[in-house]
């Protein structure tokens, strides 16, 4: 049986802050796997040029901003950077003085209330960001309204992130006679290609693609992969946080000894990789 229950995503930007510096890591380069799959479907609609004026809208690390920005053009085009949680937007901030984006701009603002002019974007991005908005058609409405006539939108989304079912695997062996399921987030109408291209056709777009791809979460040991499942699960399920220190222990450790079994060899040879799948969906104004 599956013991779970499941609550709309809805994470206070100061978690966001607390996880900031380590949500790259933890992603473990699965995030770049990602992004690189949507530019590709930018590349085929609606090419990044020099001319174009991009948003990278919870842009998180800046792994957008990143790709963007290696991809060889000359002169570079102009990015605006944002996010809500101010430790994301100090992270995007150290890369832009870092890598000298002089072209780039990062700024705190709420993706379901942009200050943004109507129409102002040639591509307005998501990566991993809007589906967890509390309110995730505000989110698209505010992409459609800054997006340029003819412009080309972008938005990603897990379709399976692996940790929930050792979660759930874990809390069923410990607690097996539990009358309440554990409380697991959801990314509501975000999880399947069918309602990802739903929801951006309710918003207006059309021409819409969408694909499920694989991503690879690469870690130097798998100890190291599991601790950063566990960092994100103890603060997005209200049924962990509500126990005691020695019972979240207890379920921490077989939880990350379930999520180390699910890693294998690199394919490299360094390290360790677990694959984990993500949709991919992008159309048109």
């Amino acid at each position: 049986m599956t013991t779970a229950q499941t609550e709309k995503l809805s994470m206070p930007s100061e978690i966001f802050d607390e996880m900031a510096r380590k949500y790259k890591n933890g992603l473990g380069g699965a995030q770049n796997d990602i992004v690189r799959a949507l530019l590709s479907h930018s590349k085929e609609r609606h090419p990044i040029k020099s001319d174009s004026i991009i948003h990278d809208n919870a842009c998180g690390p800046a792994v957008v901003t990143s790709e963007i920005l290696t991809r060889g053009i000359d002169p570079l085009p102009h990015i605006f950077a944002t996010d809500y949680a101010q430790g994301m937007v100090e992270i995007a901030n150290s890369y832009k003085e870092r890598g000298g984006w002089d072209t780039v701009s990062v700024q705190q603002m709420d993706g379901q209330a942009l200050s943004f002019e109507d129409e102002k974007f040639t591509h307005s991005i998501s990566s991993l960001g809007v589906f967890m908005f509390p309110d995730d058609k505000k989110g698209l409405a505010e992409m459609y309204r800054t997006l340029k006539p003819g412009g080309w939108v972008g938005v990603t989304s897990w379709s399976d992130v692996r940790w929930p079912t050792a979660a759930i695997s874990t809390y069923e062996k410990l607690f097996p006679d539990a009358k309440e399921p554990i409380i697991l987030p959801q990314v509501k109408n975000w999880m399947d290609p069918e309602n990802c291209q739903k929801n951006l056709r309710q918003a207006g777009f059309h021409s819409i693609k969408v694909e499920t791809i694989p991503c690879i979460n690469r870690q130097p040991t798998k100890e190291m992969g599991a601790s950063a499942f566990a960092e994100f699960l103890r603060h997005v399920s209200p049924t962990v946080k509500s126990w005691d220190d020695q019972t979240r222990e207890e379920f921490m450790l077989s939880f990350r000894q379930l999520i180390e079994d699910m890693y294998s060899p690199s394919t490299n040879g360094s390290g360790v990789e677990l694959t984990m799948y993500a949709i991919v969906t992008s159309g048109s104004k």
